[in-house]
């Protein structure tokens, strides 16, 4: 059986989006203030990249960002492109996000749950490859949160901000 890979499901705005409010939540769980927007920017395209899965195998919430990058250097390799990349991609799920109010920008450039509640669990029917993107966003959320400020992620990543 060949296994067909979804790219335009990947960058759809739409799933963009609930990829973001996944991220946004792991990250209130810790800091309520939410994640400043650059941080958006570094999160989604580490969820999303396929070739950065196996990066996340024997990883959980106590693993942290530090952990994560120092298991799997090769994270950080063309680190600047991949995000250069996939700016539009992260754009267009933030607009999304917004306007359908599942996010919200507050004050201080923070993303924040938006009025708009999502279910939790909207995976069924998404492929193993999608449904895994939507937990490591969360997990990232999380991550960036027990790390710091942006830019204290920015530097874990080797990213100047």
């Amino acid at each position: 059986m060949k296994i067909a890979h979804d790219l335009y499901a990947e960058t759809n705005p739409a799933f963009g989006a609930y990829l973001l409010v996944s991220f946004v939540r792991g990250f209130v769980e810790v800091n309520p203030n939410g994640p400043e927007l650059p941080v958006a920017y570094l999160a989604l395209p580490l969820a999303i990249s396929g070739d950065l899965h196996p990066s996340f195998d024997r990883t959980n919430r106590k693993t942290g960002l530090q952990e994560w990058l120092e298991r799997s250097p090769q994270i950080q390799v063309n680190l600047a492109e991949r995000l250069n990349s996939s700016m539009d991609f992260v754009a267009g799920a933030i607009r999304l996000g917004c306007f359908s109010h599942a996010v919200r920008l507050s004050e201080g450039a923070r993303l924040v749950v938006g009025t708009r509640g999502l279910k939790k669990d909207l995976t069924s029917g998404l492929s193993d490859d999608l449904t895994q993107s939507v937990r490591y966003a969360d997990r990232l959320g999380y991550w960036s949160a027990t790390a710091g400020s942006t830019k204290t992620i920015y530097d874990m990543m080797g990213l100047t901000l």
